[in-house]
């Protein structure tokens, strides 16, 4: 088997690439929290992803399609996960419930004295 060396370094990189994403993905699947991350990136992320797996078809580069295809899949998934988050859980929703520098309707005013 005669594989070239750009062939080999493309398969090293897009190696590199998925083992770097995966725990970001297995971990949102296992806990479903994506309030980290930003959807509008995901959406530009996954297109950017679908053209290089076309590009990789049209230039008949395998370890460009591959690893683009595998990692549009990994990204998909994120994304889609983030989309369902955000139907459930509304915008304004988040760790910070109550802020101080608002009153609130049903506190009592201190007294001075």
């Amino acid at each position: 088997m005669d594989v070239s060396l750009s062939t080999l370094i493309g398969t090293v990189a897009g190696c590199i690439g998925l083992y770097s994403f995966v725990p970001q993905v297995v971990k949102c699947c296992r806990t479903g929290d994506v309030a980290a991350i930003s959807l509008r990136m995901f959406a530009v992320r996954t297109f950017g992803l679908l053209l290089w797996t076309i590009y990789g078809y049209a230039l008949g580069s395998l370890p460009v399609l591959v690893f683009s295809a595998l990692g549009l899949v990994l990204s998909s998934v994120i994304l889609v996960l983030k989309v369902r988050g955000s139907r459930t859980h509304p915008a304004n929703e988040g760790c910070c419930q109550h802020q101080p520098d608002q009153k609130d309707p049903g506190a009592a005013e201190p007294v001075a004295g």
